[in-house]
């Protein structure tokens, strides 16, 4: 889930997109009581807490255990600096050194492991309809027939200052691109070693902004950890974030958003799939990028492209002309269902709502977003306390605004100009170990993280280095595509493709 996609780049506008980032439980848990650790507590954390279950997998009952703890993280003097609070799922019995394991996160910056627990990944999820609709925001969990311990141990991790993961004393030291990074190495490190996990396959799963750190940690924590990764699944992710933001002369990113617009139209009408995406992929990148590149300017050619840029996302020519042919997210979310006096989601096109502002220009809120906020907040809550056993007064921060708005994106950068990006590391990784994989996964109608934008760095990379070891995938849905009971699904079969099969 992505909160805020903010340019690294010093100066520069910010983008368009400011606010754009399952096994059956077959018996109850067992009553959980707290446990001690052998690093101690952590002020202002949650008690830990495990619990054991059984998870449907395949026709067998499977014995789990799940502990939800927080891991404290040191300085280098041995002070506590901040507490990781993380859910733990381990298969009972099973050979740590043959069962993968794998770390799962959000994005945002600011956003809990929630969404990709309760909404993909977990055992138990919140009951989306068959298309992704939204439930009352007191939903009961139900099973999920598409989880992914069949295929892996997991264990979803709650950055600082999201969860119930609280710095100790000023929280900014963890709030930038390198030091999120390191700190979630830190975490990796010390739980792979505390658990015995070291020898296990493992690998990293990330939506949105965690999809950048998902393809940024494996050489993070090999080059400073020692930990080597086997692969990453990378949901909605964000990889340059060149590619999504940017200003007047950054033409990539209308560019690439073009197909995601013309996702939103062909579902409208009921004939979306990937294959008939390929008439306005070639047209992004061949007219289209031709005519506003143009230089000396070519009035003709720009003419030309308007009638073919408003027949795929549905915004009248007379706007597009306006406009000299780029359509920025807030001109689409707010044009392309005017007529109707309908907003629709950043987050998801095909979903819309009430304008709020019909005869004006404004594109403020977006009702799909926060009304997942609702509904993922309230079901966490209730699962850590009355499933696992979490029993605490401190508040779960689902979304935390103030991570976001203190977010240090020039961290990192080593002094040189530009935006935050992993490309770079990606193909280091992928030349440096070549048992390396990649999965990324998209939904067509997400507008925050453009399918286009993956595809055009993968399709970028030495193809020495992603032949047979990188693959793309493309689900109806947006940008929580898993809200979608067949999505879902498509990411489980996805991830079968990465993971080695378990004993």
């Amino acid at each position: 889930m992505t909160a805020n996609l903010v340019p690294d780049k010093p100066n520069a506008p910010r983008p368009l997109t400011r606010r754009a980032a399952l096994g059956l439980l077959a018996a109850a848990a067992v009553p959980a009581a707290p446990i001690s650790t052998a690093w101690g507590a952590v002020p202002d954390s949650a008690p830990d807490a495990v619990t054991h279950h059984q998870f449907k997998i395949g026709d067998r009952d499977v014995d789990f255990t799940v502990t939800a703890a927080t891991l404290p993280l040191n300085d280098d003097k041995g002070e506590r600096r901040a507490g990781i609070f993380h859910v733990a799922y381990t298969g009972d019995g099973a050979d740590p050194d043959r069962r993968p394991i794998s770390f799962v996160f959000n994005g945002g910056p600011g956003a809990s492991s929630a969404y990709l627990h309760l909404g993909a990944l977990g055992p138990r999820i919140v009951p989306f309809g068959a298309e992704g609709q939204m439930p009352e925001p007191a939903a009961k969990l139900v099973d999920n027939p598409d989880h992914w311990l069949d295929l892996t141990d997991l264990v979803f991790v709650d950055p600082v200052g999201t969860g119930y993961s609280r710095p100790v004393g000023e929280g900014k030291r963890y709030w930038g691109v390198s030091e999120d990074l390191e700190s979630l190495a830190s975490f990796i490190d010390r739980y792979l070693t505390l658990n015995n996990r070291r020898a296990s396959p493992k690998y990293l799963v990330g939506e949105s902004y965690g999809g950048f750190r998902g393809a940024r940690l494996p050489d993070v924590l090999a080059e400073n950890h020692s930990v080597g990764i086997a692969g990453v699944f990378l949901v909605s992710p964000v990889i340059e974030f060149s590619l999504i933001g940017g200003d007047a002369l950054a033409l990539l990113p209308d560019v690439l958003r073009l197909p995601s617009y013309a996702a939103v139209r062909l579902e409208q009408s009921g004939m979306l799939k990937p294959a008939a995406l390929a008439e306005v992929e070639k047209f992004a990148l061949g007219p289209y990028l031709t005519a506003l590149a143009a230089t000396p300017r070519d009035e003709a050619a720009l003419r030309a492209v308007y009638p073919e840029v408003a027949r795929f996302t549905g915004v009248p020519e007379a706007v597009i002309a306006q406009y000299e042919g780029r359509v920025p997210l807030n001109l689409f979310v707010k044009e392309a269902r005017r007529s109707d006096k309908l907003l629709i989601s950043r987050y998801d096109g095909s979903a819309t709502a009430p304008d709020p502002y019909p005869e004006s220009n404004r594109t403020r809120g977006d009702a799909f977003y926060d009304g997942l906020r609702s509904v993922l907040a309230n079901a966490m809550t209730d699962y850590l306390g009355q499933s696992l056993g979490v029993q605490t007064d401190l508040p779960y921060r689902l979304l935390n605004n103030q991570v976001a708005r203190q977010w240090n994106w020039r961290s990192g950068m080593g002094g040189r100009e530009g935006y935050a990006g992993a490309a770079d590391s990606l193909r280091e990784v992928l030349a440096a170990n070549r048992g390396f994989k990649v999965a990324v996964a998209h939904g067509m109608t997400d507008l925050v993280t453009p399918y286009m934008t993956s595809r055009y760095v993968l399709d970028h990379l030495p193809a020495s280095l992603t032949r047979d070891r990188v693959s793309l995938s493309l689900q109806p849905g947006g940008h929580m595509m898993y809200l979608r009971a067949a999505s879902r699904a498509g990411l489980h079969a996805d991830a079968a493709r990465l993971y080695s099969a378990p004993e």
